[in-house]
């Protein structure tokens, strides 16, 4: 494990449920004695999908075999019709009675995004420990005390344990497919913009921000220096800097006690994809990939609020134009259809009253330059972002994602209603822009 990752998990063990990391090459069979030692004595219930033990499955499995410990193998499937499995209540409640049926100690998750979320929410819902063999640098939930599960067809965050231990082999790591290297790296761009979001919530509605889980991400940001270009050709030492800097994003993740310093809009967008994927049968590409162009969405509307003159906007016809939550409950039911009992659940509680709408649009317009002061502080320009998702090979367009040009708008423009957190796209729709704003990236970003 790299110092500074050591660091911050001491520094931080009063909040991180996380005990133990080991990052290295061909370090998997060697892993034993830190497993044990966190999970305790076995049976274990071993969880991977058929990709991730083809990967990391069969060299654990020997392991365990040669200590002697007891284990049962639970394979995680898609679902009828799809390619790639999700983390899902279901799938959650049929890994929990599996560790259950088996009386078994711990659960160790084989896998990343999918597989590590699954055995994290059903460990915890167990009472049991668990632990993870990471198999591709795609996403930073590794250390995350949260997980990621399309719950009644929303795509949600919800509270968990994080593993108690953590085994990155960067040689595995190295060979997972370039997809899923560039689905992590799309994932950590997604910080300069998503802090942006958090740092204007907090002004704006006074919600939670943490100086310490900045710190982290900007400790993680460090880490991702010149990576991206080398991460084609598999260099071992740039797969090994988005490892740590992803296992910094989880741990900031951590400390702040919530996913606001590493999802805001950008990810909104990527869950709307995601949603209408499941719900009506629609493609979509890895959450990372979907979350790096939307990243570059929420970055050019930053780029449009700067140019934005606060002093031209009319708060009286803003506020007189606001739908009753009647009629605009009526438009999520076009908008959302057979998602709309679930998405009801996060846009209600987001919806403003017209009092409240007032009394933000004034607060935006007196406080505007502090507003884009704090939001300035880890903002990119959309072009470097992008510059860095080419070298990479990333997606940097909708197209790219297979998604259609009109469903891609609506991820823009109506992603703001799944989830309760005030984002770029909340303050553009409350600024009267968002439609105008997200026809013009979509020009931009789609082709």
């Amino acid at each position: 494990m790299t110092d500074i990752v050591q660091e911050y998990l001491d520094k931080h063990s009063d909040r991180i449920d996380v005990e133990a990391i080991e990052i290295g090459r061909d370090i998997i069979r060697e892993s034993y004695a830190v497993l044990a030692e966190q999970l305790g004595e076995g049976p274990w219930l071993v969880v991977a999908d058929s990709n991730t033990w083809e990967a990391a499955g069969e060299p654990v499995g020997e392991m365990l075999d040669a200590h002697g410990h007891d284990w049962h193998r639970f394979e995680v499937e898609a679902q009828p019709g799809h390619e790639h499995p999700v983390c899902r209540d279901e799938l959650i409640e049929d890994c929990r009675r599996a560790m259950e049926r088996h009386d078994c100690r711990a659960g160790l998750a084989v896998g990343s995004g999918t597989v590590n979320d699954t055995v994290k929410m059903a460990a915890h819902r167990a009472g049991r420990p668990m632990g993870v063999v990471g198999t591709a640098p795609s996403m930073n939930g590794y250390t995350s005390s949260i997980a990621a599960i399309l719950s009644d067809g929303v795509k949600t965050s919800q509270p968990c344990g994080a593993p108690r231990v953590i085994i990155a082999d960067v040689e595995v790591m190295a060979q997972a497919p370039m997809r899923l290297i560039q689905s992590g790296l799309g994932d950590l761009l997604s910080k300069p913009v998503s802090n942006s979001d958090w740092a204007i919530s907090a002004r704006l509605n006074g919600t939670p921000h943490s100086a310490e889980a900045m710190e982290i991400i900007e400790e993680g940001a460090a880490a991702l220096q010149g990576v991206a270009p080398k991460l084609p050709g598999r260099d071992r030492e740039a797969v090994r800097g988005l490892v740590d800097s992803l296992i910094l994003s989880g741990i900031a993740m951590s400390v702040a006690g919530s996913s606001s310093p590493a999802s805001g809009g950008e990810h909104l967008i990527s869950h709307y994809i995601d949603m209408t994927a499941h719900a009506l049968d629609q493609p979509y590409d890895l959450h990372g990939c979907q979350v790096g162009v939307g990243t570059l969405n929420s970055a050019f509307m930053y780029e449009k609020l700067r140019e934005f003159d606060p002093s031209t906007l009319d708060i009286d016809s803003r506020v007189d134009a606001l739908a009753d939550w009647s009629t605009y409950d009526d438009l999520l039911k076009e908008r959302f259809g057979p998602l709309h009992d679930a998405v009801v659940e996060y846009a209600k509680p987001a919806y403003p009253s017209r009092s409240r709408l007032r009394e933000r649009l004034e607060k935006i317009v007196d406080q505007w330059d502090g507003m884009l002061a704090d939001a300035e502080q880890t903002l990119r320009t959309r072009q470097s972002l992008e510059d860095e998702l080419r070298s990479a090979g990333a997606p940097t367009r909708f197209r790219d994602l297979g998604i259609s040009k009109d469903r891609a708008h609506r991820a823009i423009v109506h992603g703001k209603d799944i989830r309760n957190r005030y984002t770029i796209l909340h303050l553009c729709w409350e600024l009267g822009t968002l439609e105008k704003w997200g026809a013009e990236a979509i020009e931009l970003l789609y082709d």
